[in-house]
């Protein structure tokens, strides 16, 4: 049985994420969607699902989009454990129901102030993470109308779902908690109308990464450890349906 994990970009993965779950192992089944890797016609020997961020919006409509969003629809239909990243997280709520739309006020790029509610601070996942905790961001389109039944956990000044769960076992997650110490830089080299845009430079965005990365990867540790035991438990997972899973 296998994680299945699909990515956008050469310069965005699961990363960090991935490296918890392999240690608590997990076998990740990668789909390169932007190297041309199709949809999986199955979930067959499946035991979740990872969907990363990317540097697209839900509304380009690529032509592996339907089917990638009609597998998550399959996958949550069998309660398998899902986690979106960013745009994953845009193309889970989308394809469980949920509508994605431009931020409105503009870009959201750099390290922002995520806090948790009164909902997410009751939240497994978050059990010994800060209530308010500096988060990394590049996006410009965010969950506008969660999917029915699914509820916020988290939000920013910009972004008013940062986080979302639907279930005990499906996440949205808005911004970048998988990131490394580096990220930033290629994500700036890869797209400086963006900089340009909130107005940050490389330089003061990689000032800024240097002071807050060591308590970010902190408490996205914490996170991480937290999805493995909790959401993605390789323990109870018998052929592709997780069973007897209480928070």
């Amino acid at each position: 049985m296998a994680t299945l994990v699909f990515e956008y970009s050469q310069i965005a993965g699961c990363d960090r994420l991935g490296e918890t779950l392999r240690d608590h192992g997990h076998r990740m089944n990668f789909v390169r969607l932007h190297q041309g890797d199709p949809v999986p016609a199955s979930l067959k020997n499946v035991d979740a699902v990872i969907t990363c961020g990317g540097p697209f919006n839900v509304q380009d409509n690529p032509d592996w989009l339907e089917p990638q969003m009609d597998l998550l629809r399959q996958a949550n239909a069998l309660a398998l454990p899902i986690v979106g990243i960013c745009l994953g997280c845009q193309i889970l709520a989308k394809a469980l129901g949920g509508e994605v739309g431009e931020l409105e006020n503009g870009m959201q790029i750099g390290w922002h102030e995520v806090k948790l509610n009164h909902i997410g601070r009751e939240d497994p996942i978050y059990a010994g993470i800060a209530w308010k905790s500096m988060q990394a961001h590049w996006n410009r389109q965010c969950v506008t109308k969660l999917p029915d039944g699914a509820r916020v956990l988290a939000s920013s000044e910009k972004c008013p779902v940062e986080a979302w769960a639907m279930g005990l076992r499906t996440y949205g997650l808005q911004y970048h908690p998988e990131i490394y110490a580096d990220t930033f830089s290629k994500w700036a080299a890869d797209d400086p109308r963006g900089l340009e845009e909130v107005g940050i430079s490389a330089e003061d965005l990689s000032r800024q990464t240097e002071m807050l990365f060591p308590t970010f990867e902190r408490l996205s540790k914490r996170l991480f450890e937290s999805i493995a035991l909790l959401v993605m438990p390789v323990d109870r997972r018998y052929q592709g349906v997780v069973k007897d899973l209480h928070h």
